[in-house]
């Protein structure tokens, strides 16, 4: 399972749609000048959303399906007669090949008992999840570029946002102001991680870890000449604190 938010390069610039800001700072996500996202396949979001990256999607539907039909004990050819729908577009469907059409995963769900949403929802997910970075995510990113890639399943937004942070020598990423205040771990891999904080400079090395708590933009650089690997946890701070 994949789900990358956001490459950008060092230039950072304040996205102009306010809906896409507000769904940005409830993920933790950055905001930026993008130089590329790591799948075109992202989809606008509405507001306050998260988008749907197709590649998450095709694999939810993947185990889903797979996982119910083995419970149901029914094989390919036996669900294909149930539900309608071909041998082979079910096929598709398992091994995560093919994008569903609503249609199509409704007379699946009919057949199986469940609502459309089900196959949609992470909470199926086997205990152990194995996150897989993207295909079109190089292991060593170019000059100037930075890339934030939640840890999470899809749906698993209203607590802790976890991520992973590279950032190649010479280049930052930046994540939005927040309306609530937010308390951030950084702990870093390999380089050397340059966070600013007020007037403060703090250089995070690796196995070292920095808590900070923050509403204001964040920040992060990387000023050396090794790529910068590092591990992000954002919570938000209760009301009051």
């Amino acid at each position: 399972m994949t789900n990358t938010i956001y490459r950008q390069d060092g230039a950072a610039s304040l996205s102009s749609r306010p809906w896409r800001e507000a769904a940005l700072a409830h993920l933790g996500a950055p905001v930026g000048s993008p130089r590329r996202e790591v799948s075109p396949r992202v989809m606008p979001a509405p507001e306050g959303q998260p988008g749907l990256n197709e590649q998450v999607v095709l694999s939810l539907v993947s185990a889903n399906l797979k996982r119910l039909r083995k419970e149901h004990r029914l094989s390919l050819d036996e669900l294909a007669g149930r539900s309608g729908v071909s041998r082979a577009m079910l096929g598709q469907m398992e091994q995560g090949k093919s994008m569903p059409s609503i249609k199509t995963l409704w007379q699946v769900s009919q057949a199986l008992g469940v609502s459309v949403s089900w196959f949609l929802e992470a909470s199926h997910e086997a205990p152990a999840l194995l996150m897989q970075p993207p295909a079109d995510s190089p292991f060593t990113l170019s000059k100037g570029e930075a890339e934030l890639r939640t840890l999470q399943p899809l749906g698993d937004v209203a607590g802790d946002a976890f991520h992973e942070l590279r950032l190649a020598p010479s280049s930052s990423l930046s994540m939005p102001m927040s309306h609530v205040a937010r308390r951030v771990t950084v702990a870093v891999a390999t380089g050397v991680l340059d966070v600013m904080l007020g007037e403060v400079r703090h250089l995070v090395r690796p196995r070292e870890a920095l808590q900070y708590e923050a509403a204001h933009e964040l920040v992060w650089r990387n000023h050396g000449q090794v790529q910068v690997q590092a591990f992000v946890l954002i919570r938000a701070m209760p009301v009051g604190c």
